[in-house]
């Protein structure tokens, strides 16, 4: 028994065939799977910027819809980031920090449940943009499907907000998170991060530029805003 041959029965053979294809499959694909971090938008989400006028980061939250925009309609995906409107307006420092806190306690684990913050709450919009003059760690969300949703950016007097490119990166990142991308440990790719090593002063470039996305990236957008994609919310 144990020195001579015996025949493997077909059925075992499937069954492994399918074992490896499964492991293969995950190993190939794990990135899109970390990609897809939250609900995609069944509406075009309209935009509205939270800050000075004459913030400096202004016209970067335009270049980043520009990006994302151009993003989707090179994949053939039909969504889009809706038009850009400004208000005058501020969360209290206190506000984002806690907020912020809550979103970095939850990496790797269910994105946090939490409103908008009062002080916007009413000011009109699906995806409002807070361009803070405070110190916490940028970041998106809730995540609930079709939900209005925030992105708020740490003020650029604080490091490394204030070196050359590290604002532009940190907005169109956020912005990513906000339209259902998640992070990756590519230190070379617009959406590294937590629990990584990755910081936003790998962003820092004398050439005013927006980090690529991975291939794995783009294959998610396309999968959760696919050509057919049509507005329903």
């Amino acid at each position: 028994m144990f020195g001579g041959h015996f025949k493997v029965p077909e059925v075992v053979l499937h069954s492994v065939r399918a074992s490896v294809v499964v492991v293969v499959f995950v190993l190939a694909f794990t990135d899109i799977a970390a990609a897809q971090s939250s609900a995609g938008w069944m509406k075009i989400p309209q935009i509205v910027v939270i800050g000075p006028a004459d913030d400096p980061r202004q016209p970067l939250v335009d270049e980043a819809v520009t990006f994302w925009n151009k993003t989707l309609t090179e994949l053939g995906s039909s969504f889009r980031l809706g038009a850009v409107r400004r208000e005058e307006g501020s969360v209290p420092a206190e506000e984002l920090s806690r907020m912020s806190n809550l979103v970095l306690e939850s990496v790797g684990r269910r994105s946090p449940s939490w409103t908008l913050p009062e002080s916007i709450r009413t000011i009109p919009g699906d995806l409002l943009v807070v361009l803070s003059n405070a110190d916490f760690v940028s970041f998106a969300g809730p995540f609930a499907a079709n939900h209005r949703r925030m992105v708020a950016i740490r003020g650029v007097a604080y490091p490394p907000m204030n070196l050359p490119n590290v604002a532009r990166n940190v907005i169109a990142h956020e912005i990513g998170h906000a339209i259902g991308l998640g992070h990756n440990s590519d230190e070379t790719s617009l959406m590294c991060g937590r629990p990584s090593s990755c910081r936003p002063g790998l962003f820092r470039s004398n050439e005013p530029k927006i980090f690529p996305l991975k291939d794995q990236e783009l294959k998610a957008l396309l999968s959760i805003y696919p050509p057919n994609w049509t507005a329903s919310g």
